[in-house]
């Protein structure tokens, strides 16, 4: 039986909900047997606020379900530096779940205060109540400034949040519906010493243009002041159909987005580069010609990935589609910095292998893909890499090393924590060139659950679910479903 987009992730959210409830239930014993009992406290939430309803809670059961804190045993090669956990972000119970539950991250830096002033680094972390917002310039001391909340704190739907910055606005996105496109300026948190008395932060704007309900993710290229949703949801009659990508415009004001160009079909996430890769059939050519910019494409339950030259946003040519044995949910990837390689994780085929559950390729670990994208118009795979660990594996990226030039994937494996690999190439450059992973460090951030193999019941979803390795202190944010911001440094013997 051919099981449908839609079926697979109404399945996977019902399963994730019912397992993440019977784990609350199950954890929430165990702690209690094992500490002593809490002195309760009264404190507002945000859906409290939002409700008008204020309730007891106790100061270590976290909200619903037990969070815990670090330094976690199983580390290797990595340093734990500090963490706030789901409460103190301002995450209430996810309905359904009786837990609070984050999801993605990311990170920016201000430009500071004075000229020649470095600036705050600051981590910006959705979970079921919104956006969190946390200064990380000292990661041992990580403050918490607020949180802009949901429009519907009642849906299950704020499962998923996904944030990207341009200049000093960070743009995010949900599949709660109405909430479009939130926009927030960054800029005022430098003032910040902490987070309102209420916690809640507002909004600057909020674009629902041309019918645009809620899209699952945003990415955008910062050159070009451009943003990419995908998995995008619009309202009847609009003509569009669900699923697909919209771009926005940024550049001309980055508060008030314009619609500019749709790419159809089954469009789960994506990576924007402007081209500088060794293909010569797209490398911007000559002094003041316009640069090329190419989007990468992973589409979700069509199973394969898409490159497109979208520099003109009114006519944009696919370039490439290519699927890859095992495919069972082409998740997320990432572009090296040089753009010869392109790693990317397939959330499901470690999991229950629906495209296929015959195919005797599907691993039993998390499996990660190597690209050889140095021909655009034929990109292939030229290695996978198997974790030694149990889990399934979500986002990820890349980065190269300025120290050392080694060059690292920084990988979100939900229950086996952060896992770090390097890019090890062999060969000359080309499209014949062969590059493969091999684990170098890791931070397993929630311990609780075994990764010796995949036993498909509450295990699934928890740990962290984004990684953001882009801080210019070597600072890495990692978001775990139920343990909160988790901070630490790559820290190679």
């Amino acid at each position: 039986m051919k099981i449908t987009l839609f079926t697979r992730r109404t399945v996977a959210t019902l399963i994730a909900t019912i397992f993440l409830a019977a784990f609350a239930v199950s954890l929430t014993q165990s702690v209690s047997a094992h500490r002593p009992a809490a002195k309760p406290e009264h404190k507002l939430t945000l859906k409290q606020v939002l409700e008008g309803e204020e309730v007891k809670r106790t100061a270590n059961s976290g909200i619903g379900m037990p969070s815990i804190l670090g330094p976690f045993k199983d580390t290797l090669n990595m340093k734990w530096l500090g963490q706030i956990v789901n409460r103190d972000l301002g995450a209430s119970r996810l309905i359904w779940t009786g837990t609070a539950f984050l999801s993605d991250i990311w990170g920016w830096t201000s430009a500071g205060k004075k000229r020649g002033q470095g600036g705050h680094e600051y981590a910006i972390v959705g979970h079921n109540s919104g956006i969190a917002f946390v200064r990380v310039t000292d990661p041992t001391k990580p403050v918490y400034l607020g949180t802009i909340p949901t429009i519907n704190p009642d849906t299950q739907r704020n499962w998923w949040w996904d944030m990207k910055t341009y200049g000093n606005y960070v743009y995010f996105v949900s599949e709660v519906s109405g909430t479009g496109v939130g926009i927030f300026d960054l800029s005022v948190l430098d003032a910040m010493d902490s987070a309102p008395e209420d916690g809640l932060l507002e909004v600057d704007n909020r674009y629902n243009g041309n019918g645009l309900v809620a899209a699952h993710n945003i990415s955008i290229n910062e050159d070009t002041g451009f943003a990419y949703l995908t998995g995008v949801t619009k309202g009847k009659d609009t003509g569009f159909e669900d699923g697909g990508m919209v771009i926005l415009e940024l550049k001309a004001d980055p508060l008030s987005p314009v619609e500019v160009g749709q790419i159809p079909g089954d469009t789960h996430d994506a990576h924007i580069v402007t081209y500088n890769g060794p293909d010569t059939d797209y490398a911007t050519k000559g002094k003041g010609k316009k640069s090329t910019e190419i989007a990468f494409v992973f589409n979700g339950g069509d199973l394969k990935i898409s490159i497109y030259d979208v520099t003109n946003k009114n006519d944009i040519k696919l370039i490439s589609e290519k699927g890859y044995v095992g495919a069972s949910y082409t998740h997320q990837g990432w572009v090296t910095e040089d753009q010869h390689f392109m790693i990317m994780g397939d959330e499901e085929d470690e999991l229950f292998g629906l495209s296929d559950p015959q195919n005797s390729e599907l691993p039993d670990t998390a499996r990660t893909y190597v690209w050889n994208i140095q021909d655009l118009d034929n990109p292939h795979v030229v290695s996978t890499f198997d974790s030694p660990a149990a889990s399934i594996d979500h986002n990820l990226f890349t980065r190269v090393d300025k120290a050392t030039g080694r060059e690292f994937v920084y990988q979100a494996n939900y229950t086996a924590g952060i896992r770090v690999t390097e890019l090890i190439r062999e060969g000359p450059a080309g499209s014949g060139q062969i590059a493969t992973l091999q684990e170098v460090a890791h931070m397993d951030t929630e311990p609780r659950i075994p990764n010796l193999n995949m036993n498909f019941n509450y295990n699934i979803w928890a740990g962290p679910w984004g990684v953001y390795p882009f801080l210019d202190s070597g600072t890495i944010l990692a978001s775990d479903g139920l343990n909160g911001l988790v901070l630490m440094k790559l820290d190679l013997q």
